[in-house]
């Protein structure tokens, strides 16, 4: 079996690297750092399996796939760090789902699995449904906001957001040193956003992940979060075990 090993992180590569070794059938035929260069590395080398972390800049997991040909796709076992993304596979029984710190034996258990699937009619049936989710994954979370001022309508872009407050029934989404009124309320933006990409620190605030600069321990595991705008937001309790899994994804990824 051919692998390709794409992560953005030289530590996480490595880490499946040293697994891998362990198997006499697998063939690492090479690894990539981002998106890019693992689409040119698989029309390239046609892997039988690729390794395929979710969150890479520039590019991610999924954009991979759906710039390859859509008759030629590999066995796909992604690595990540969000459960999110572990439940959707579940539901379309799909692809295996490595989640970040990776287990030893849950790791052996995909490559076993990815061996037998060989070229049977397993592999057909697993290329359509990854299709199929990439279909609907491209419709699965908001990438802009209708924002209304007045009788002007403002469109605001996900990926240009940086910060979002509640505001009682609406939101404050922020956006370079701007601040635009969302009639939406907190609970219902969060499950329209990328957790991948977002991450709610407090029941009145969602943080995008990228704009995170620095962290300070408070007490009772809340933290002082500093984005790259300046603005600082003090995280709770609440959510502290998301936080902690973020940070922990972060340093193993």
């Amino acid at each position: 079996m051919r692998v390709l090993i794409v992560d953005d992180e030289r530590l996480a590569r490595r880490g499946v690297i040293l697994r891998l070794r362990k198997f006499k059938d697998v063939e690492i035929v090479g690894e990539c750092a981002d998106g890019l260069s693992a689409v040119e590395k698989i029309l390239e080398l046609s892997p039988d399996v690729i390794f395929l972390d979710i969150q890479m800049p520039g590019m991610d997991g999924f954009e991979v796939l759906r710039a390859l040909p859509k008759g030629n796709l590999p066995s796909v076992i992604f690595l990540t760090a969000y459960e999110q993304h572990a439940l959707r596979a579940f539901e379309v029984h799909a692809l295996d789902y490595l989640l970040k710190p990776v287990d030893d034996e849950r790791f052996a258990a995909a490559v076993n699995r990815a061996c037998q699937l060989g070229d049977s009619a397993s592999k057909l049936q697993m290329t359509e449904r990854i299709l199929r989710m990439l279909d609907r994954d491209s419709e699965r979370y908001a990438s802009r906001f209708v924002v209304r001022i007045g009788s002007r309508i403002q469109i605001v872009h996900a990926e240009d957001t940086d910060w979002i407050a509640a505001a009682g029934d609406y939101t404050e989404l922020h956006v370079r040193g701007r601040s635009h009124l969302l009639r939406e309320t907190m609970n219902s933006l969060e499950q329209k956003l990328d957790p991948a990409k977002f991450l709610r620190i407090h029941r009145s605030r969602i943080v995008r992940t990228d704009r995170i600069v620095e962290l300070s321990a408070i007490d009772n595991r809340e933290y002082l979060i500093k984005l790259a705008d300046g603005s600082q937001h003090r995280s709770s309790r609440t959510h502290a075990d998301k936080l902690a899994r973020w940070m922990n994804a972060e340093k193993t990824a």
